[in-house]
């Protein structure tokens, strides 16, 4: 996984995960703890594969949502925007309808 250091780039705001120290602060061989605190988004897309999308580890997803904060900007996102959450991955994740629109 990747961190962007610039809290004022594109890529802060879409990405869900979050380091404590914040990247910028981290150097080389650093440690440093992972997370994805609990953060409203709205969905913007659903990307479903048949057969499973192959991204070189497993399991394959079939199934990922492409979501943003629910403060990002109310734009159409761009191709490369937005965060990417594999349904069925090995990561502890826990998803609440909050409301539709």
């Amino acid at each position: 996984m990747a961190f962007p250091v610039d809290p004022g780039s594109w890529e802060w705001s879409y990405t869900l995960f979050r380091t404590e120290p914040s990247p910028q602060h981290l150097n080389r061989g650093d440690s440093c703890s992972v997370s994805i605190p609990e953060t409203l988004v709205r969905v913007v897309d659903i990307l479903r594969h048949d057969p499973p999308l192959d991204l070189g580890r497993l399991p394959r997803p079939h199934t990922r949502l492409v979501v943003l904060p629910v403060d990002a900007s109310s734009d159409a996102p761009q191709e490369d925007e937005g965060a990417t959450i594999n349904i069925d991955s090995a990561a502890p994740i826990a998803i609440e309808l909050v409301e539709r629109a």
